[in-house]
């Protein structure tokens, strides 16, 4: 089961902006345990701003409904100013170790 990690940067002035978008748009993306379970959303400041990774731990054969819905959340920030956002999909060791053919 792959993971999904969404991380979003904002600067600092823009953290207000950022917590209303979030609890404008939560309740219309509610957790979906048929998806995925959220493994967390571990924040940290930096010289560029506020940076949040939410880590989805991919339910089998949903990978494709899960990008959606993370894609889609993501999207409801686009007017922040300032705010930058990347979605990845990471395989677990055991899925990275299955690829190569070891005899």
């Amino acid at each position: 089961m792959p993971y999904i990690i969404g991380t979003m940067q904002y600067p600092s002035h823009r953290q207000a902006d950022t917590v209303k978008t979030y609890l404008k748009i939560r309740d219309k993306y509610p957790p979906d345990d048929s998806l995925y379970e959220n493994l967390g959303s571990p924040v940290k400041t930096t010289e560029k701003g506020v940076k949040v990774m939410t880590i989805w731990n991919v339910k089998e054969g949903k990978l494709e409904k899960a990008m959606n819905l993370v894609s889609r959340f993501y999207f409801e920030f686009i007017n922040v100013e300032g705010l930058e956002y990347t979605i990845e999909v990471w395989l677990t060791f055991e899925e990275a170790a299955g690829i190569a053919e070891i005899e």
